[in-house]
């Protein structure tokens, strides 16, 4: 079947999002920086800022000097997420998924949405109508201007958009015609174009159209950029068999703590840590439930914060697993000599499905050890906990640091 794939984008999400809070900011030059950083740069500008001469990176202080009327504001990517999920639903009865198309990490906060129109098209041939329309609902409900893209992939549809924002309403490219579409556009378009090492390459060999690459074979790019050549190759041809997929929704469990003395002590944030695992993987075994994967943050005594995360390819459900999982993470998420005053573990991909025994091993490759023996005394310690307190049983590590086993970690 012929695959017809809308990208419905806004251009500049995150600086439309604050002029929608806040009317008096519009046609005024704004920047985004971070929300906590003693030297912080230019994360996002407004057109007016861009006039100015202010760039993504520039230190706020020569973004000041530049333009003496520059609104500087704070990310606030929870508020972006929430418009973002409102536009999301919004989006639902016009495509069977949807799914927001932003860089891992960002979910809905992006302002990119992908809709899968395949089976509306055949049943329904006025597709380009239809992705007006859902264009003009989201404008209408939220004042916020889309840009429109259709074509047969998520690459070609997504750069359809890109090229008619900000100001333009659709772009459709045809089945047949990507390769012609991306001739005359510069490189950067390409997704595979803009990493670090493959964009310092083409830019020593002096490749700034896509019509050059394509003029080039996949063994020369292959040559040139190693296995990223041929992505490359296909992405210029206009070639992307990704699908849509509609975002994830499963429960999270999360526990977290704000330390009652701020600390940096290697030691006593490891307790810390591992105590915080083990309520997770309370909370977690309490409903059959495991985590495909963990998210340590942390927040310094000076407001910055830290993070590291990690999947894994079998669900970890017992407390020995997390606790070593939590322990790695924790050292990888704070890595400055600054005291912390917050830690939150949070598991996310949650799944209930049940797990097949291995009859050979005692564990899995992500290391959690679930023999029917440890899931016993696990078990035990459980119900002597819940019949004699938290502090009934715990490690003497966390004794030597006052710590105990609180309530299970919240869903």
């Amino acid at each position: 079947m012929e695959r017809t794939i809308l990208h419905l984008a806004i251009d500049s999400f995150p600086i439309q999002a604050e002029r929608l809070r806040c009317p008096k900011l519009r046609d005024r030059p704004l920047a985004l920086i971070p929300g906590a950083s003693a030297r912080p740069r230019v994360v996002l500008t407004s057109r007016e800022a861009r006039e100015a001469g202010i760039t993504p990176g520039t230190p706020l202080v020569h973004a000041r000097r530049l333009c003496h009327d520059l609104i500087a504001l704070p990310l606030d990517r929870e508020f972006y997420g929430g418009i973002g999920e409102s536009i999301l639903e919004r989006l639902a009865p016009f495509a069977p998924v949807v799914e927001p198309g932003g860089a891992p990490g960002t979910g809905s906060g992006s302002g990119r949405f992908f809709l899968d129109l395949t089976g509306v098209a055949r049943s329904h041939p006025e597709t380009r109508d239809r992705a007006s329309r859902a264009g003009r609902d989201v404008e209408a409900s939220f004042r916020l201007h889309p840009t429109l893209g259709v074509a047969a992939n998520k690459l070609v549809s997504r750069v359809a958009s890109q090229v008619v924002a900000p100001d333009g309403d659709l772009l459709e490219v045809s089945l047949g015609s990507e390769a012609a579409f991306l001739a005359p556009l510069e490189i950067r378009v390409l997704p595979a174009a803009r990493a670090a090492e493959v964009a310092e390459r083409l830019d020593l060999l002096n490749v700034r159209f896509v019509r050059e690459v394509q003029a080039l074979s996949t063994q020369q790019l292959m040559r040139a950029l190693g296995k990223e050549g041929a992505l490359l190759w296909s992405q210029a041809h206009g070639v992307d068999p990704t699908p849509v997929r509609p975002p994830e929704r499963g429960p999270r469990a999360v526990a977290e703590e704000t330390l009652a003395a701020e600390t940096n002590d290697s030691r006593v944030l490891a307790a810390h840590g591992a105590r915080l695992g083990a309520e997770l993987a309370t909370g977690l075994r309490s409903r059959g439930e495991g985590a495909r994967g963990l998210t340590v943050d942390v927040a310094y005594a000076d407001g910055r914060e830290g993070r590291a995360t990690r999947a894994f390819e079998e669900p970890l459900r017992g407390s020995a697993g997390i606790a070593r999982a939590v322990g790695d993470l924790l050292e990888r998420a704070v890595k400055r000599r600054v005291r912390v005053r917050r830690i939150r573990v949070s598991a996310w991909g949650v799944t209930s499905e049940p797990v097949q025994l291995n009859l050979w091993a005692a564990g899995d490759a992500a290391g959690d050890s679930e023999t029917p023996r440890r899931a016993s005394l696990e078990s035990t310690l459980d119900r002597a906990r819940a019949r004699f307190g938290a502090e009934a049983l715990v490690p003497a590590t966390w004794i030597l640091h006052g710590l105990t086993v609180r309530a299970p970690a919240r869903p």
